[in-house]
């Protein structure tokens, strides 16, 4: 996922609207988001965040309170992020739930948290994926690119000192970050598929162990060994039985044809 343009308002410090090109940047693959403390560079990470999950970067911020305090009450907080993946491009535009002036009399009233997704075309409308719901923009976005929120925070944006985390993470969570980050989805089927094959070779030749022990039962032997032994031990009786039955044969033969002779 490469963010091509940022659009933020009433967000956390910018109580206008702001943008930051990304495209800008050209092809450099390293760059430095750098400001004064309370400048508002953990605010854009925050916002990539939101804009894709409708999280922010951190436990500490709650979406819903990354409203600008120095907003318009009129202004509607809203994140806009056009990104792309591959080669195609998309955007995604959030607006947290928060309170607004009522339309008639006094007051506010709450606006619920709402997301849309297009995928974008030459014309830059595009289609639209999502229209509002914003657990379905959550999902589409988790397919999208294969990561969750937490997985998304730990591998691409991760806050100041929560670098360390990762790193004394659980072996089976980093295992499972590594394998969505890597792609190592298709070594797994690989190894899937072999195990069941093993698996399955394995049943073969316990049923044909079987079949072997109950043929030995059959024949009152416990072990192969025994047959082999007894095959060895009755094979010159057999030699002899089958040279004694090519000579009956014979003397079959010869006495049926005397016989027919002696008819005639």
């Amino acid at each position: 996922m490469k963010p091509l343009l940022l659009t933020i308002e009433a967000f956390g410090p910018f109580a206008g609207q702001e943008s930051v090109d990304f495209t800008a940047l050209g092809s450099n693959p390293l760059f430095l988001i750098n400001g004064a403390t309370g400048a508002g560079k953990s605010t854009i990470l925050d916002a990539i965040c939101f804009a894709l999950y409708g999280q922010t970067t951190g436990a500490e911020r709650d979406a819903s309170q990354m409203r600008c305090d120095f907003a318009k009450p009129d202004q509607l907080t809203t994140v806009t992020l056009k990104f792309s993946l591959g080669d195609k491009h998309y955007r995604i535009r959030r607006v947290p739930q928060q309170e607004k002036p009522k339309s008639r009399g006094e007051g506010t009233t709450s606006h619920s948290a709402e997301a849309q997704i297009w995928e974008l075309d030459e014309t830059e409308e595009g289609r639209l994926l999502v229209s509002k719901k914003v657990n379905d923009a959550t999902v589409m976005v988790q397919e999208l690119v294969g990561l969750d929120v937490e997985q998304f925070r730990q591998v691409m944006v991760l806050p100041q000192g929560k670098f360390r985390e990762l790193l004394l993470a659980d072996s089976k969570d980093r295992e499972k970050i590594f394998s969505q980050l890597f792609q190592t989805s298709i070594y797994k089927r690989i190894e899937d598929s072999l195990k069941s094959k093993a698996s399955g070779i394995k049943q073969a030749v316990e049923n044909h162990q079987n079949q072997i022990r109950g043929i030995l039962q059959a024949a009152e032997v416990s072990t192969e060994q025994e047959v082999s032994d007894a095959l060895t031990t009755l094979a010159p009786e057999l030699a002899t039985a089958l040279v004694k039955r090519e000579e009956a044969g014979r003397d079959k033969k010869a006495s049926e044809t005397v016989k027919e002779r002696s008819e005639q």
